[in-house]
């Protein structure tokens, strides 16, 4: 009687072995197919740029592809710097196609409606730019943002946000690769 417990026992473990085989190779499936086609990377802040939202040094999670973006959504891009290099930057998406985006005293007015999105300005003189296309980089606009494109930028106001849609205008909505949902000390981002 006992041998027998033991062979029933015996195989029922293994019974219970061969399906959560069987599940995980599903789970692992799915996850290589329709689920996996999201694929959540880490990222580190780099700069001050986005403070304070995002701090300099600060890690962060973005998934990729983006999928749906809002205003007011912290989003990745592909910028490419003179010399060539791509750079991967975060930024806030401001505005989307068809929107009508301005900034006033720091605070971006979206549609007509300023938006609550936090935001720092280092040196409050430090209001102009060679390299902006806005002249003021606290005052501008209204820009009508095309239907291809959107509009980034970066929390901290100043030079020191750079680069953004004030120094090279409209970012085509497909350079948008990721958007970040979460700083790594379990803090959400928007």
């Amino acid at each position: 009687m006992r041998r027998r417990t033991l062979w029933t026992r015996l195989a029922g473990l293994l019974r219970a072995t061969f399906w959560l085989a069987v599940l995980g190779l599903f789970l692992l499936g799915l996850w290589f197919t329709r689920l996996g086609a999201h694929w959540p990377s880490v990222y580190v802040m780099t700069d001050a740029a986005m403070e304070p939202t995002v701090a300099e040094g600060e890690y962060f999670l973005a998934w990729s592809p983006a999928g749906v973006v809002q205003r007011g959504d912290l989003v990745l891009f592909e910028y490419l710097t003179a010399d060539g290099e791509s750079v991967d930057v975060l930024r806030r998406l401001a505005a989307l196609p068809g929107d009508t985006v301005r900034m006033d005293s720091g605070v971006v007015h979206v549609n007509g409606e300023p938006r609550d999105w936090p935001f720092r300005i280092l040196r409050p003189r430090a209001d102009r730019s060679e390299l902006a296309i806005t002249g003021d980089l606290y005052d501008w606009g209204p820009w009508i943002v095309p239907s291809d494109s959107v509009v980034v930028l970066a929390d901290t106001r100043d030079i020191s946000g750079w680069p953004d849609s004030r120094f090279f205008g409209f970012l085509p909505r497909e350079r948008i690769f990721a958007r970040a949902t979460r700083v790594l000390v379990d803090r959400p981002l928007r």
